[in-house]
């Protein structure tokens, strides 16, 4: 596997969202299904890397990112993608 970084951005609710973070070129945000955290898409990631910096965060809730807590939904998950988006200038996103 290859080498990745990993970081974190505070949504807008305070909650902090973990990602790994790989390659290097213009950004691309991977998001892992409910199920899942950001380790199931790593494999994924690898293949863009040579031309893109893939970001693959951990939803709320799971790996590097914080709980869900009571407000939770998808206003949040919204939050936290565009919190994604303004770190990384990202203009593509996989979900």
């Amino acid at each position: 596997m290859t080498a990745f970084r990993t970081g974190s951005v505070v949504s807008r609710d305070g909650t902090v969202i973990g990602y790994r973070e790989l390659g290097s070129g213009p950004a691309v945000l991977l998001v892992h299904g409910g199920g899942q955290a950001a380790q199931n898409l790593m494999r994924l990631a690898e293949a863009p890397a040579g031309t893109f910096t893939a970001y693959v965060p951990d939803r709320r809730g799971r790996g590097l990112s914080g709980l869900a807590g009571a407000g939770y939904g998808l206003a949040a998950e919204c939050e936290d993608i565009a919190a994604l988006v303004g770190h990384s200038g990202a203009e593509r996103v996989f979900a």
